[in-house]
């Protein structure tokens, strides 16, 4: 599978938005862009579009939706052995999956779109996505975290691991029992016993044992001495490297440039400092110029106010004691006028009091022939009332009598429709009997008497008189079960009718006519007896009383009170005139009497104002000449303002930045220093190694070392002639670790044979070692010393991890899955020497497979080549 672009439509910072990737090619494809820019983003929607399912709504998939909502579409066009397709899916909102081919015809959509990814993927693309799809942050080969999705990961990987390795190393042929490891283990204890001890040892004094002894010392000669010339070639390797640095760091150009930039901070610094203050000494003036001239206007404003006050208080004096004059005179005219309206108003109101009086008296007379009106009234409807009301009590007690009701009705007229449809099936199915009598009528048990046709249903009893009695019995099951339903049905008629009130249906229906016209009664009558007494009996009772009671009163002197109504009505129109004549009047002067207490206090306020007024000005002469001499002034001290104002913009204008300045000085100066500390360190450095090289260089390391290799090369012959078979029967002595050993070689040998030469990029000479358990590298030896992953700088952990999934990446295409691997902002802890040659080793995997590396380091990755992707935004 090989990708070929990559399309984002409203996903994350492309909210409204579609963000297309392009130009991905086959071998190393760079996408270099700034932070924010939203690579991780397309790292994260290819994750997505493979590994979940388009309904999902699981955390993944809430991650790609943009902070202003709406569903995210990811689609990526792939090319595979069949073709190119185009794989498209739609999160969250109206969900979708499609598949459609190069030239746009639908594949598959919904569930079979994501059943025809899984088998594109056979049997998941999460395995190998796991080691060669690298996210940004991930410094090792695995996740490091402790949390329940790191561990699926990390097992998940492993599976991923030994599933690839088997498939690739093979079968094991393997020896692990028998008949031949019974024949296997007798010739070696044969072999054994001649040549060694029971337990297996070299027999002591024996030729073996003594070549033994000799090759083991002489071994281990070699192993210091090989150790110290490893350490030799390591101490002449670091000498190289720090006298290289040395020489950048102790260059003259370079120290100069250092110098120089420090000279030049410097002398910024010192002109931003001057011209800052003298700023600050322009601001000061302009603060004293403008302070002088804000009192010197201070000043004319309060004498232009102190004159404009003298002439207000003398104006307001003048006003004030003509307002007391006229106030005097308008009091005293409008206090007479009070004492005259008030003497009208006494006079009218006795006048109307007087014929109040007497149309009372004839009222009374008035209302008493009224009440005996109402006294005849009352008592004939009082007489209706008592009437109506003993109907009442003696159509509840009838009704009472009567239980019926309309539901009771109800249920009875159903219960005798069933009756009489069972009656009729009955007969209809019955046994028939025909009677013919002489003489006495045949009798049932109840009674009954039969003549003529008689429908028997079930099994019944006929007395004959004069002859006994004869049983008929229809036979049938249906009969008897017809019966029992008709038993049941005429205990719910007889029910209903007991409910009732009624022997008969003919008699209950007569009852709920009479029932309906008592109850159509009764509510007319009350109504009647309420229209006539709303409030009861009691209470027209009580208002009879109180009518005979007011028709008894009559007044024996009592004039006619329509001829006195028009009086009063007048006497009180004139009361009423003169009370209003009255009270105006009396308002009048009392609001004369305030305006003239007003009037006065105000003349004497103005007096008093006038008189401070004077005594703060003093002589008016003194007041405009003072006025006239700040006035002259003002002018120049304007200029001064503006003067200083204009100097001040103009310096501020041309002010640099001081805090700029500052932060480049003091940049100039770390850089110098650090440089100093770091040629100090390095020329410590390279005495220590000098030391130690002419230390070793003194010993003749290589000379020693051909010796006691030559020395130990005879031992070691000698020793081989006699225990050539010991040596082999002991690699056999254990079986199931030998078994164990070779299987373990045969299975890390794929990916040893296609990582150590990417190894050999970065570290000439190295190895790894790969563990059993977790399937992945655990140490790397260079120059002799092992040296376990975990202890190793993060940029030697960043290339071997990178450099492990590019091998694990070869292992895929070869077991026929061929994987892109995607690097996001990898490479971020790795030195500049040894970043290029990590882009060495990735254009050597990048010749058969395809690599996508997503950076924010622009410059650093400028050297990689390769070709270069595009996003192309656009707007919905």
């Amino acid at each position: 599978m090989k990708l070929r672009g990559i399309e984002l439509t409203n996903v994350r910072r492309f909210a409204g938005r579609r963000a297309v990737l392009t130009d991905l090619g086959d071998g190393i494809t760079v996408l270099s862009e700034p932070n924010e820019f939203g690579k991780s983003t397309f790292f994260d929607a290819l994750h997505a579009l493979f590994f979940e399912r388009h309904r999902s709504s699981r955390a993944p998939v809430k991650a790609l939706q943009p902070h202003a909502g709406g569903a995210p579409e990811v689609a990526v066009d792939i090319d595979l052995p069949q073709g190119r397709f185009r794989i498209h899916k739609r999160f969250l909102s109206r969900a979708q999956a499609r598949i459609t081919d190069a030239q746009g015809r639908l594949i598959a959509q919904e569930d079979e779109a994501e059943a025809w990814i899984d088998r594109m993927l056979d049997g998941g693309l999460a395995g190998p996505s796991g080691l060669l799809w690298v996210r940004q942050g991930l410094l090792g080969l695995e996740p490091e975290g402790s949390s329940a999705a790191d561990r699926q990961d990390r097992d998940r990987n492993l599976g991923t691991r030994r599933d690839l390795l088997s498939s690739v190393a093979g079968e094991i042929d393997m020896m692990t029992g028998g008949r031949r490891m019974d024949a296997v283990l007798d010739r070696v204890g044969q072999e054994m016993a001649r040549l060694a001890t029971a337990t297996g040892r070299p027999k002591a004094g024996g030729e073996w044992h003594r070549a033994l002894d000799d090759a083991e010392r002489l071994s281990r000669a070699e192993v210091e001495a090989r150790d110290k010339a490893a350490r030799l070639s390591g101490d002449l390797a670091r000498r190289s490297e720090v006298m290289r640095m040395l020489a950048r760091l102790t260059d003259p150009d370079a120290a100069r440039a250092r110098l120089s930039a420090v000279a030049e901070a410097e002398e910024a610094h010192q002109v931003a400092r001057k011209h800052a203050d003298r700023l600050a000494q322009a601001q000061q003036e302009l603060q004293l110029a403008r302070v002088v001239e804000t009192a010197a206007r201070q000043q004319i404003d309060q004498i232009r106010q102190l004159s404009d006050r003298v002439t207000q208080a003398r104006e307001t004096l003048r006003v004030a004691e003509t307002r007391a004059v006229a106030a005097r005179d308008r009091a005293r005219t409008l206090s007479l006028r009070d004492a005259d309206a008030a003497d009208a108003h006494r006079q009218s109101a006795q006048a109307a009091r007087d014929l109040r009086s007497r149309l009372t008296r004839a009222q009374q007379a008035r209302l008493a022939l009224a009440a005996r009106a109402r006294v005849a009234d009352l008592t004939h409807r009082l007489d209706r009332a008592q009437a109506l009301q003993a109907q009442l009590h003696a159509d509840r007690a009838q009704r009472a009598r009567l239980i019926i009701t309309p539901k009771a009705m109800a249920r009875l007229d159903q219960a005798q429709t069933v009756l009489d449809r069972l009656v009729a099936r009955a007969e209809a199915q019955a046994v028939t009997i025909e009677f013919h009598a002489d003489g006495p009528h045949a009798m049932l048990d109840d009674g009954t008497a039969v003549d003529g046709v008689w429908a028997v249903p079930g099994r019944m009893r006929v007395s004959l008189p004069g002859f006994g009695a004869i049983s008929v019995d229809p036979g049938a099951a249906q009969g008897a079960a017809l019966a029992a339903d008709l038993a049941q049905a005429q205990g719910d008629v007889a029910q209903a009718l007991h409910d009732c009130g009624a022997a008969d249906l003919a008699e209950a229906r007569d009852r709920l006519n009479r029932a309906t016209r008592l109850d159509d009664a009764l509510r007319q009558g009350a109504q009647a007896l309420d229209d006539l007494s709303p409030q009861g009996l009691d209470a027209m009772r009580e208002a009879l009383a109180l009518a005979t009671a007011e028709a008894a009163d009559v007044p024996a002197d009592a004039e006619d009170a329509a001829t006195l109504e028009p009086l009063l009505t007048a006497a009180d129109a004139a009361e009423t005139q003169a009370q209003a004549l009255a009270r105006s009047a009396h308002d009048a002067a009392t609001v004369a009497g305030e305006a003239r207490a007003d009037a006065e206090g105000e003349r004497r306020s103005a007096e008093r104002a006038m008189a401070d007024v004077v005594a703060e000005a003093g002589s008016m002469d003194d007041l405009v000449a003072h006025l006239d001499a700040l006035a002259a002034t003002l002018p120049d001290l304007s200029a001064r303002s503006a003067e200083a104002a204009r100097l001040c913009g103009t310096l501020a204008d041309a002010a640099p930045d001081l805090i700029t300045a500052q932060a480049a000085l003091s940049r100039a100066t770390s850089a110098a220093e650090q440089a100093r500390r770091d040629a100090d360190a390095m020329a410590r450095d390279l005495a220590t190694l000098n030391t130690r090289i002419e230390v070793l260089a003194e010993e003749g390391i290589e000379e020693t070392l051909d010796e006691l290799s030559g020395q130990r090369a005879e031992a070691q012959a000698r020793a081989d002639r006699y225990g050539a078979e010991m040596a082999a029967l002991t690699r056999l002595r254990d079986t199931l670790d030998q078994a164990r050993t070779r299987q373990r070689d045969a299975y890390f040998k794929p990916v040893l044979r296609e990582l150590q030469p990417l190894l050999s990029i970065l570290y000439p000479g190295a190895a790894l070692q790969i563990d059993d358990q977790t399937l992945l590298p655990h140490a790397l030896t260079r120059d002799g010393q092992a040296e376990a992953l975990d202890i190793l700088s993060g940029g030697t952990r960043e290339q071997v991890a990178i450099l492990t999934r590019l091998a694990f990446a070869r292992l895929f295409a070869q077991a026929g899955r061929p994987v892109p691997v995607i690097l996001d902002d990898a490479l971020v802890h790795t030195d500049d020497d040894r970043i290029e040659a990590m882009f060495t080793a990735l254009h050597r995997v990048a010749a058969d497979q395809q690599v996508l590396v997503l950076t924010c380091r622009q410059r650093a990755f400028q050297s990689l080549g390769g070709s270069r992707a595009r996003i192309r935004i656009e707007d919905l």
